[in-house]
């Protein structure tokens, strides 16, 4: 529908949206969903994104790039070096970014996702807060925006959220509500601290799996 729109006014349409190959399955499928276009960046051989073929791409479609879609860490399980000069990159052309939060359970306590340069960020509470697959569903969890994009939000009339843009887009205004306490108390009874060292952790303990069965499964990436 995006594009037909513009297409029907004779303008150029931004609908091409940058995906690494080491991103999470769903961003090339939500993309695509929405009608974009996908354009795969490659990645070297330390498993990050590829800067030079990001550039190259960010040039060759800068009338019509729309977004790029990134997951932090990576699906390879790399932190990228190279995420904030990333996101200044498609600012300059023009484009958002979108941070995928999959993975968050590297993050919490140590990182923040919105010091990343990104433009959007959904926060998984799956696997990172006490919320398992099927447990609720993937995509539970709050969206963050930049200040610009908050009027794009949606809205539910009916639960006392203003409408400005973007209506309901689902019959429960905050979420699963047999799902969202349990993340709470998680939190609560973890805290601060509890939280830094559950992620502490898990990187250690992947590292100390990758280490013990490198004989029989390699690490392909490490960073």
């Amino acid at each position: 529908m995006i594009r037909s729109y513009h297409a029907s006014k004779g303008r150029s349409h931004h609908d091409i949206c940058l995906i690494p190959a080491s991103v999470h399955g769903t961003n090339p499928a939500s993309a695509q969903m929405v009608g974009m276009q996908v354009v795969v960046v490659a990645c070297d051989e330390q498993g990050n994104i590829d800067m030079q073929d990001f550039k190259a791409k960010c040039e060759l479609h800068s009338d019509r790039l729309a977004a790029v879609m990134i997951t932090y860490p990576s699906t390879h399980g790399v932190f990228e070096t190279s995420v904030k000069p990333l996101c200044e990159l498609v600012h300059e052309h023009g484009g958002r970014v979108y941070v995928d939060g999959a993975n968050m359970n590297a993050l919490v306590g140590i990182a923040t996702s919105g010091e990343f340069g990104g433009d959007v960020s959904h926060l998984n509470l799956h696997k990172t807060f006490c919320i398992p697959h099927g447990g609720g569903g993937p995509g539970v969890g709050p969206v963050c925006v930049m200040q610009d994009l908050v009027a794009f939000l949606p809205g539910h009339a009916s639960a006392g959220v203003a409408v400005k843009v973007v209506g309901a887009i689902n019959a429960a205004p905050l979420g699963n509500a047999a799902v969202l306490p349990i993340s709470s108390m998680y939190c609560r009874m973890m805290g601060a601290d509890g939280l830094k060292h559950a992620t502490e952790s898990a990187i250690l303990s992947a590292n100390y799996i990758s280490v013990q069965l490198k004989h029989h499964y390699p690490t392909l990436y490490a960073s």
